[in-house]
């Protein structure tokens, strides 16, 4: 919204409303608003007055007052259509949906040949997830049409959100085909390209936007995280310098899971928790509710995520979720992802009391649900990673609200009574960092059982020498940085019979590690990579394989206990931050905790000595497939009594501080 220069119908002193507008054109809104406050309590004020005061409200934080404004001046002028905007997109910024869109139709009914005001409906449509009553007003907005690019790009965000993303991504490329100077569709394009895994793309296109709008938030992040997918360092150093400069000043350049794959610097990531956090969750966190044990019912759960699928967090949880004590607690998971039939959702659709399916509803709606159901424990199990409702967890869903398994790290809010952790994943040095309480368990991870434990895969057929010693990384790409890189040419540089199995995604990103191998003095061909495939292949493929080397300041999570699942040795360097000891802590849990290093020369040494040594390395691989079944790792039962102590203790209300189970 901007200020309207409609003079109002009595202006009394001519002077002062010139120096609000101009207070207002410089951004200078406090004093604007006591300007247009004094103006608009004279008697007379007319509509277009009443609306830039509301305007003023607006741009300082004073949503509620803002709406009376408008609605003062919409009671002035009933056709003044701006004053029912403004009162729209106050509505919608307080997280009042029905007001809003009630609102906007009002604007429309006043004004039916704005074209902004069709478009802002079809917005809040898409935000309020009602995407198919969006799409008829944005498919009539022809090409003659001075909006249709706008209509195109929005058509887009609608069809994304209904799954259609092969129209989605017409409907985004048919906009900048228009209007090739229009940064949004460029922007939503870019970010399906990710979604879908093509990242070269996905790169040209957060290039293109950044040309545009160079100092657009969360982009220059983006684009660096896309690029890490394939490999492409092209001045890395210089972009994560700069990124990460501007995150220690609180800018929003780069999301939580982005910077956690830049720097193993704790503090760092808890300013880019908090910086992304305030934009997530503008409103202030609903105070906490008052934690206590129910009369007359069992304990409620509710896991929440987008993730009940085939997907690492439900292969790590589903079978704690099946070995919760029915006797005490009930079980909701609420699946704000996709309905879908794959065997994972089946299973836990079986293992849960109540499977909810929330997809695209508002968190007004989820919160209610909650409410509705008397949830006691909510368990967040996606945090800042992609499609997050921390704001729905800021608005207080249950008296205790728990940040688990999905995100590696602060939430960098309020909105979160604990966060799960271990005491090798969070020590007295790092503690300051993280916002939350504690609830501090045995060990970290659950895991499944059930998970399939396939023979290995024939080298031959994956395309591995079949005497080479294979050093393997499966993390996902981005988690490879270049100084990650540089150290295990060090390993390969002396261990000459080795060879590095690596994940690419395209194919350009295998020609490109070829090129940095050779510029570190290694044969290209010393680089076997591997594509994604059924998950049962996977794990065969883990276990043709001698030695996992991790990565850092990311580790591996759920593929380093799907690596020791299969009896294959992960070696770690122990960073500082969450997401750099989660390896650590899976080798505590199983037993090696010698496969642990505090150093770059010590990670080097000990890959080359059990590189370069097959009998003692053969012998860890022995110790392990001997002691994994009965190792603390994968004693999902254990784990579960655990994690419902904890659950008891936090409802309790009657521990101050961190929780430890021991």
């Amino acid at each position: 919204m901007s200020a309207s220069k409609e003079q109002p119908a009595r202006p009394r002193t001519p002077a002062t409303l010139a120096r609000a507008h101009a207070l207002a054109d410089r951004g200078d809104w406090i004093a604007a608003e006591a300007e247009y406050r004094a103006l608009a309590q004279a008697a007379g004020a007319g509509a277009a007055l009443l609306y830039n005061w509301g305007i003023a409200l607006c741009e300082t934080g004073r949503l509620e007052d803002a709406i009376a404004a408008f609605e003062q001046a919409a009671s002035r002028d009933p056709a003044y259509a701006r004053a029912f905007h403004g009162l729209s997109l106050s509505y919608r910024d307080l997280g009042a949906r029905d007001a809003a869109l009630m609102a906007i139709e009002q604007a429309i009914d006043a004004d039916p040949a704005c074209d902004d005001f069709r478009f802002e409906r079809a917005e809040q449509l898409i935000d309020a997830g009602r995407w198919r009553d969006a799409l008829p007003t944005l498919a009539a907005i022809g090409p003659e049409a001075p909006g249709h690019a706008i209509a195109r790009n929005l058509m887009g965000m609608a069809l994304r959100q209904g799954g259609r993303e092969a129209e989605a991504l017409d409907a985004f490329s048919a906009a900048i085909r228009h209007a090739p100077a229009f940064a949004a569709p460029l922007q939503n394009r870019a970010n399906l390209h990710l979604r879908a895994r093509r990242f070269t793309l996905a790169v040209d296109d957060f290039d293109a936007v950044l040309r545009l709008t160079p100092h657009a938030p969360w982009l220059a992040g983006l684009r660096l995280y896309a690029a890490m997918h394939v490999y492409d360092w092209r001045d890395f150093d210089a972009r994560c310098d700069a990124l990460l400069t501007q995150v220690a000043r609180g800018e929003a350049v780069a999301q939580p899971l982005v910077v956690q794959n830049l720097t193993d610097d704790p503090a760092l990531q808890q300013a880019a928790a908090r910086t992304w956090a305030r934009h997530a969750s503008p409103r202030a966190a609903t105070p906490p509710m008052r934690p206590g044990f129910p009369a007359g019912r069992k304990i409620r759960i509710a896991y929440v995520s987008r993730d009940f699928h085939a997907h690492p967090v439900a292969f790590l949880l589903a079978e704690a979720l099946e070995l919760h004590d029915r006797e005490v607690f009930d079980v909701a998971l609420i699946n704000h992802g996709e309905a879908k039939d794959d065997p994972m959702q089946q299973r836990l659709r079986a293992a849960a009391d109540a499977f909810l399916d929330v997809g695209g509803w508002s968190d007004e709606r989820v919160a209610a649900l909650c409410r509705e159901l008397s949830i006691d424990i909510a368990v967040d199990l996606t945090g800042h990673t992609e499609g997050g409702r921390v704001a729905l967890f800021a608005g207080r869903v249950a008296p205790v609200q728990m940040l688990y398994l999905g995100y590696l790290g602060t939430s960098g809010s309020c909105a979160y009574d604990y966060l799960v952790a271990d005491p090798r994943l969070i020590d007295a040095d790092t503690r300051a960092c993280f916002d939350e309480r504690l609830l501090v368990l045995p060990s970290y991870q659950a895991n499944d059982r059930q998970r399939p434990r396939p023979a290995a895969a024939d080298r031959r057929a994956l395309g591995l020498p079949p005497d080479a010693i294979v050093l393997c990384c499966f993390n996902n790409p981005a988690k490879l940085t270049p100084a990650m890189f540089r150290t295990w040419g060090r390993i390969l540089s002396r261990v000459p019979h080795a060879v590095l199995w690596l994940l690419a995604e395209e194919d350009e990103a295998i020609d490109r590690l070829r090129r940095e191998a050779t510029a570190i003095g290694l044969a290209p061909e010393r680089l076997v990579f591997a594509r994604r495939c059924a998950r049962e292949d996977y794990l065969a493929r883990l276990a043709a394989a001698d030695l996992f080397l991790d990565t850092l300041p990311y580790n591996a999570g759920t593929t380093a206990s799907d690596a020791l699942w299969m009896g294959l040795p992960v070696l770690t360097q122990r960073g500082r931050a969450f997401a750099g000891r989660m390896a650590a802590s899976l080798l505590h849990a199983v037993g090696l905790p010698e496969l642990i290093v505090e150093t770059p020369e010590d990670y080097v040494e000990r890959a080359v000595a059990l590189a370069a040594a097959p009998e003692p390395l053969a012998a860890l691989r022995d110790r392990l497939r001997a002691q994994r079944d009965t190792a603390p790792l994968f004693d999902t039962p254990a784990f579960t009594r655990s994690l419902e102590l904890g659950y008891l203790a936090a409802l309790s209300g009657t521990v101050d501080g961190d929780i430890v189970i021991d």
